[in-house]
């Protein structure tokens, strides 16, 4: 047998790691030989590795029985990251946009990846760790002005938002992974996360597109996956789990924790036991459950909770897995909470998985499906843990745990979104007569994201050795507008300019207020039967006529004045081709 095809699997639980080693046989997975330890003290706490040395050395001791088992050298290993581990994160970006412009596919993307940059810096400061992989987002509503709305795409409006739900995975988890593999003489060829695991084998492929929750219950926490359409929406966990049960159980009779453990794991109608006053009970399974289901009944109701937090809503079914599932009446009381038939709460065990091929008995029940699932999703995915891309000549590592694109590699190097938005000129604002306008500053030039050469986007996927490149576009030229240019083709107007009179050089500022008028300081009348060019002033009164005329008067006549044939008075306003006559009465 060829080493290259062997397929070596651990699940690095809390209490407990199991290895499993087998091969593709026929699109299911063969398993040749399993073996699992308990951690001989606390070296884990909630799915992350505390002490790598007791780690490393549970893993050595399991690896090397595995090798004498099948007479062959383990030196690649599978593993996953306990999905409590992750951070899930809400995050909103608005945008003020164009209200003339059309929204775009590009600018739905940049919004997404802003609110992405968002979730991840509010990760940052709430937990004071400084470095995350992108696990993935999913998107909870689109809105514009202010509405929701379902698709971005074509509308117009004055600004634009999203709200996302993020989930990342701290870089201190997997490295703790990785130390304790690498001290047990291996080397990690496959990484994904638990939650992943499990839902590839234990919910068949034709229901994933389902609104689905899975549970994984384990002794100390209750790790909770919520999919949609095929994709893993949202994680959570629930510090809430059969430990509670366990504990239950020896407060009531008095016990110590691995002998109420033993109880509560126990098959048999009757179970016999000591207490540790040393005094034999003898109890029948019906009273253990009685005891128990208060604790059950609050597993449930912190389960449910947590979906509904995170899910808005039932979800389409619930598939329990991890040993803690089997728990007496825990689907019910789950069915119960969530209004669902029975039926769609669903346990599922080893019996349940297709695609295993297993004639053992060392694997069994709900708390193999993890194991079972790191193997199958490296044999599925070809072992690839990272891949390696580069980005304007730097070389980054991407998690590989789904199809990588554009966006993950641009945060996982941190690139702000603003060099990705089209930067246009900046708009000249002013009042004219009153009327508030608006010129538009020259529109920038794109962005262009390039992947191995090929036009690309932020959603473009991207594997192994490929190499991005970003073109930044140039901005635009800001608006600017002068005097003369407000006045072209006005000709006969002047311009004032925040109550000042300007020449047609002045370069127009933002805010300022704008009068164009006539121009009344040059207009011809007609003066008895002769034109009179009238200059110097804004306004003329029909006095001002006599500083334009030669015209004798006799100061103790008074001239008879006419105004368009009408009797006219010193005061009158002068308008262009007035007709004036002024004679002396006799």
């Amino acid at each position: 047998m060829d080493n290259r095809d062997i397929i070596f699997a651990l699940d690095i639980g809390t209490r407990v790691v199991v290895g499993i080693v087998g091969i593709e046989n026929n699109g299911k997975f063969q398993v040749l030989a399993v073996e699992q330890m308990e951690h001989e003290s606390r070296a884990m706490f909630d799915g992350q590795v505390h002490d790598i040395d007791k780690v490393a050395n549970v893993v050595e001791k399991i690896k090397r029985r595995l090798e004498d088992s099948l007479n062959m050298k383990l030196t690649e290993v599978c593993i996953a990251a306990a999905g409590r581990s992750l951070k899930t994160q809400s995050a909103r970006a608005e945008k003020n946009i164009d209200e003339e412009h059309e929204i775009t596919v590009e600018d739905i993307d940049n919004l997404e990846l802003e609110a992405l940059e968002i979730a991840q810096n509010s990760i940052v400061t709430q937990s004071g760790v400084t470095k995350y992989h992108t696990v993935g987002y999913t998107v909870s509503n689109y809105y514009l002005n202010g509405f929701p709305i379902t698709n971005l795409k074509g509308h117009k409006g004055r600004e634009i938002a999203v709200e996302i739900l993020a989930t990342f995975l701290p870089y201190d988890v997997i490295e703790g992974l990785y130390a304790a593999v690498k001290k047990a003489g291996l080397e990690v060829s496959y990484i994904t996360l638990e939650p992943i695991a499990a839902i590839n084998v234990a919910i068949p492929p034709e229901i994933r597109m389902l609104n689905i929750a899975l549970v994984d219950i384990g002794a100390g926490t209750s790790d909770i996956a919520i999919s949609k359409e095929g994709n893993i929406i949202a994680y959570s966990m629930v510090p809430y789990a059969g430990d509670e049960i366990t504990e239950s159980i020896a407060t009531h009779f008095l016990t110590d924790f691995n002998t109420a453990e033993k109880i509560k794991k126990s098959t048999k109608k009757e179970i016999k036991f000591k207490d540790v006053l040393n005094i034999q009970h003898k109890i029948k399974k019906d009273e253990i459950v009685q005891i128990i289901t208060p604790q059950v009944k609050v597993l449930a109701q912190k389960i449910c909770e947590e979906i509904i937090k995170y899910n808005g809503k039932s979800p389409s079914a619930v598939f329990l897995v991890g040993g803690s599932s089997n728990l007496p009446n825990l689907p019910e009381e789950i069915a119960s909470i969530l209004n669902l038939p029975i039926s769609r709460v669903s346990v599922r065990d080893i019996k349940s998985v297709e695609i295993l091929d297993y004639k053992g008995k060392t694997l069994k029940g709900p708390e193999s499906i993890t194991p079972i699932g790191i193997a199958y999703s490296a044999m599925i995915n070809k072992r690839k843990d990272f891949i390696k891309v580069s980005i304007d000549n730097e070389t980054i590592k991407i998690f590989n745990i789904k199809n990588p694109t554009v966006m993950d590699a641009l945060v996982a190097i941190n690139y702000d979104s603003k060099n990705l938005i089209v930067q246009n000129g900046k708009d000249l604002l002013f009042n004219l007569n009153g009327q508030k306008i608006v010129v538009k500053g020259e529109e920038g030039t794109p962005p262009q994201i390039y992947v191995n050469d090929s036009l690309a986007n932020l959603k473009t996927p991207i594997k192994d050795g490929d190499k991005i490149t970003i073109i930044k576009g140039q901005k635009g030229q800001d608006a600017t507008i002068t005097a003369g240019e407000l006045l072209k083709q006005q000709k006969g107007k002047i311009i004032f300019i925040n109550n000042s009179k300007v020449d047609q050089n002045y370069v127009i500022k933002n805010g300022d207020e704008i009068v164009i008028k006539e121009d009344l300081t040059s207009f011809a009348v007609t003066v008895n039967g002769k034109e009179v060019v009238l200059k110097g002033k804004e306004e003329y009164l029909f006095v001002d006529v006599f500083n334009f005329i030669d015209l004798k008067l006799d100061n103790n006549k008074v001239p008879e004045m006419k105004l368009n044939g009408r009797r006219a008075s010193y005061t009158d306003i002068l308008k262009p081709g007035d007709n004036i006559e002024i004679g002396i009465e006799i």
